[in-house]
């Protein structure tokens, strides 16, 4: 007769050997979108489509192709060519911008889907991951990477679960706006009065968001452009009272409030140092200073996140 502690011990071993594969096949899946994301999208080598290999160009575990695009290209009949999406091939060559290819353009082939990002100066790899809505640790896999040391701006990453970006999404426009951060120059000079953020407000004693930085140098100080930019607004605000509004691109401008002198006028090209006014105490305030803010996508930034240290 066979020994009933011997069976229960053969039950007992076979279940927490079949519970311990299930937790790391669970760890695996949970802890590895590396590894989820190469299961599910399979190589694709367009081999038979007159390509040749891209030299230069490396991302662990996929390859990349050159093709000439010719005048009647779109990325849709491209990504039907090459069994791709329309995002792998637009994030990757980044034509996020919605325009289809040029012709005698050369385009990069990957044989994998999924989106990529070109790596841009100031940007790093938890900004990327963050903006596509990934997970850091699945780009660092993916990439062999282990922090930012190593990551050079024109490389390309490969993003395990990203969402694509077009170049009007405002998270996108936050990635580019960093290439330019820490490149801004003071615009008076003077001590800080007032930083960014909650305060309680100096008029009415409530708690207040405060949307930029205040400097008060004094009465009649100059006011210089902080970056190069285009002249967008330049005259009375409610609140802000004489203000210059300053584009700079990628949807990134500065304000300047509160002026006693306004010394350019809209659509006036001006180059970083500038002269544009003088400070003053025009409009919503209790003495002569100058409100300076940073706005992405007329969203107030915290100004500091710009200025040169």
């Amino acid at each position: 007769m066979e020994d009933p502690s011997r069976r229960i011990f053969l039950t007992v071993a076979v279940s927490l050997a079949v519970v311990w594969m299930g937790m790391l096949v669970w760890a695996a899946w949970l802890f590895s979108p590396k590894l989820v994301a190469f299961v599910s999208a399979p190589q694709v080598v367009p081999s038979n489509q007159n390509l040749e290999r891209a030299p230069g160009v490396s991302v662990p575990g996929i390859q990349f192709f050159i093709y000439h695009s010719t005048l009647d290209d779109s990325f849709s009949e491209l990504a039907k060519k090459f069994n791709l999406s329309e995002e792998t091939l637009r994030s990757l060559n980044e034509y996020n911008n919605h325009n289809e290819p040029k012709p005698e353009h050369a385009l990069l082939i990957p044989s994998r889907d999924g989106i990529f990002h070109v790596v841009r100066p100031g940007q790093d790899l938890a900004d990327i991951a963050k903006a596509y809505e990934t997970s850091l640790m699945a780009v660092l896999e993916a990439n062999h990477k282990t922090n930012n040391s190593d990551l050079k701006p024109g490389e390309i990453l490969y993003l395990p679960g990203a969402h694509y970006l077009s170049n009007r999404d405002v998270r996108w426009l936050a990635l580019l706006s960093l290439t330019t951060q820490k490149t801004f120059m003071k615009p008076t000079t003077g001590r800080f009065a007032d930083g960014f953020g909650e305060r309680i407000d100096p008029i009415n004693g409530k708690v207040r968001f405060h949307a930029g930085l205040d400097l008060a140098p004094g009465l009649g100080a100059r006011v210089v452009a902080a970056q190069d930019g285009t002249v967008i607004w330049a005259g009375l605000q409610s609140g802000f009272g004489r203000l210059i509004i300053l584009d700079h691109g990628n949807q990134l401008t500065t304000w300047y409030a509160h002026l006693e002198q306004i010394l350019v006028k809209p659509r006036q090209i001006v180059k970083k140092g500038d002269l544009i006014g003088k400070v003053g105490s025009s409009g919503r305030t209790t003495g002569p200073h100058l409100h300076f803010e940073v706005r992405l996508n007329n969203k107030p930034q915290n100004p500091l996140l710009y200025l040169v240290p």
